[in-house]
């Protein structure tokens, strides 16, 4: 078990073996990337300064034959939050990071031109990439790829809207799984790092390899029978868009409604039905939830390139029914469009869609946006505006900044409609109709971020999902500490917060073992808690329990909201936009809202519950109960 410092501004580079005392303690993921930015980045640094650090963290688990286990950790400060940023992705990217050897990079500095980090198991080295810089992602993956020699070297890269620094830029590998939020592209720009490319050999690191494999066996021979999974590979996340515009949960024209009366357009059963050409997915995972589509016309707006796969539904929701965009091919070739270029879809989706609300209320005009009609709807629009804000161009340069940002220069009462938490963009969900999430999008380390705890319909049972899921004593064993059978969605009562705290702690433990949660999650969970400490010591050689892992993801939570009182972040930081509070305006929901009072009194709740004072911030006793007093220092 290794790490690996390199220094972008010296070229040295250190590698250091820390032990299995420090690995059981925090295990990687989001949990190690969140202790190395405790000791390593100061709270004050600029986000896009050399003092910033990006942490690209595996976890034990990472690179074994284990369906779900491909995913990995990029962590830094955030340029779009100013705090504790961190983005989890799947792919392939992870899995050769740990057989060369790496339980996690660390990057310091900034390059005094443009580079990529290479990595081909103990060999690390820094190479040009001036010829590289300001192409797409395509083109330089095969560049690379060409220069090292081997095609099946694995590029972790960002785009042109990266190297210029757009605060929602992100990352992605196989130009089609990404490490999207929190600005992580912005980082690497910042530090002139087009890409990490590794090539790793060493594939048994395991201790007990022969009980994973069979595990890995079953997984796959009896994935066909377990409720959810096989249809939820036919079509993924796609099918998102029409199940929850019934249920009145979808965001539309920037969270103003939550049905979309158009949402058959881009939904996932016209797109399959249409343009999709195939199925994919991520290492060792036989689920192959990943779709592509292809289109091919002479309009270059209209032309799909298969090799940046398909909008999943986050990007459906954003670049889609936020944006009021009732066309399957423009939302498509956006999703092409931030691929090529780099940018995280939520992000880019949403402060359009800002935008768009803006010029709808007069806000701003075609004066300001250079001639482009901002209106929901408007398909040539989107698209120029995407590549405008990647290239920083005439109004692209406002909005790269982020919706907060921009609605602070844009003024005139613009700052209300800019959906953020924490400054970031929130994602595809409406709070207003899942309150865990909404209280999440609060309390969340870093920002706007849906995947938190478990969404509340979970709880009693939805389209496409098994009822009762969270209540099943297979399913999620500590739900038996006498959690009621019924959660209200629309509530944010004692029940709902003590089973918010619980969920975190259990959600963070996919986060720190990088597991993906659709082959964990209720109506598709395979792999039980139960499976999870088993493999945690088939794959170690440990002996660690349910209750030591639940506890490393504690730290993590605790150590990641440390970060952020070093950054300055308070209680006034983790509140929600009015839009929150104001009733919904149509479908099933309409006139519902969060009850600000309920909101508050939850936060101050998960506070108590959290070890946290009464701005948010976490307290000596906790930090002692947590084993990490050498953090409380810095």
């Amino acid at each position: 078990m290794a790490y690996g410092f390199r220094d972008m501004t010296t070229g040295s580079i250190t590698v250091e073996h820390p032990g299995e005392a420090f690995f059981k303690k925090y295990l990687g993921g989001v949990t190690l990337a969140a202790w190395y930015m405790n000791k390593e980045i100061s709270g004050d640094c600029d986000a896009l300064s050399p003092e910033n650090k990006i942490i690209i963290a595996a976890s034990v688990l990472t690179g074994s034959p284990i369906p779900g286990t491909s995913r990995f950790t990029v962590a830094a400060k955030s340029p779009l939050t100013d705090a504790f940023g961190n983005s989890e992705g799947g792919g392939f990217f992870g899995p050769e990071l740990k057989w060369a050897g790496y339980d996690a990079v660390i990057v310091e500095g900034k390059s005094p031109k443009p580079c990529y980090l290479k990595i081909t198991n103990d060999t690390v080295e820094i190479c040009d990439a001036t010829h590289l810089w300001g192409k797409d992602t395509g083109p330089v993956q095969e560049a690379i790829r060409e220069e090292m020699g081997d095609k099946r070297v694995k590029v972790l890269q960002t785009g042109p809207g990266g190297e210029n620094m757009i605060r929602f830029a992100g990352l992605l590998n196989e130009l089609k799984h990404w490490n999207g939020r929190c600005g992580m592209g912005a980082v690497f720009g910042s530090k002139n790092l087009r890409a990490v490319a590794v090539r790793g050999d060493g594939r048994d690191m395991f201790k007990e390899l022969d009980k994973i494999r069979e595990y890995a066996k079953w997984f796959g021979k009896n994935m066909k029978n377990h409720a959810g999974l096989p249809g939820f590979g036919e079509v993924g996340t796609m099918v998102l868009p029409s199940i929850l515009s019934s249920m009145g949960i979808l965001p539309t024209h920037n969270f103003q409604m939550n049905s979309f009366d158009k949402v058959a357009e881009i939904d996932g059963a016209k797109i399959g039905a249409e343009i999709k050409v195939k199925r994919e997915g991520c290492y060792a995972c036989p689920v192959n939830c990943k779709q592509v589509v292809a289109n091919s016309s002479d309009d270059p707006n209209k032309n799909i390139d298969p090799a940046y796969g398909a909008p999943e539904y986050e990007t459906l929701g954003s670049l889609g029914s936020n944006c009021g965009i009732a066309d399957m091919i423009a939302v498509c070739k956006g999703n092409e469009l931030v691929a090529r270029y780099g940018l995280d879809s939520v992000g880019t989706g949403m402060t359009i869609a800002f935008a768009m609300e803006c010029y709808e209320k007069g806000i701003i005009t075609k004066e300001d946006t250079g001639g482009l009609e901002l209106a929901f709807g408007n398909v040539d629009a989107f698209l120029k505006i995407i590549e405008m804000i990647a290239h920083r161009k005439g109004f692209g340069d406002v909005l790269a900044e982020g919706s907060y940002r921009a609605a602070q220069k844009i003024g005139k009462g613009a700052e209300k409609y800019a959906i953020t938490a924490k400054k970031m963009e929130f994602a595809a969900h409406d709070g207003r109709g899942k309150w865990n999430v909404g209280l999440g999008y609060a309390v969340a380390p870093n920002g706007g971020d849906h995947v938190v705890v478990e969404h509340d319909h979970c709880f009693i049972g939805e389209p496409n999902m098994q009822p009762d899921a969270l209540v099943d004593g297979d399913i999620y064993p500590l739900m038996k500490w006498g959690f009621r059978k019924t959660i209200d969605p629309l509530s944010l009562d004692h029940d709902k917060v003590r089973l918010f705290v619980l969920l975190q702690r259990l959600w963070t433990v996919y986060d720190t073992l990088d597991i993906c949660i659709f082959v964990g999650e209720p109506s598709r969970r395979m792999i039980t808690f139960e499976h999870i400490t088993q493999l945690v010591n088939d794959a170690t050689g440990w002996d660690m329990s349910l209750f030591e892992l639940i506890r490393v993801a504690e730290r993590g939570i605790v150590m990641s909201r440390l970060f952020n009182a070093k950054c300055g972040i308070t209680i006034k930081d983790e509140d929600l936009p009015q839009r929150m509070f104001d009733p919904i305006t149509n479908g099933p929901l309409e006139g519902v809202h969060m009850d600000r009072e309920q909101f508050l009194e939850a936060r101050m709740l998960y506070y108590q519950m959290t070890g946290m004072n009464d701005i948010g911030q976490p307290i000596y006793g906790k930090i002692v109960e947590l084993e990490l007093e050498e953090l409380w220092d810095k």
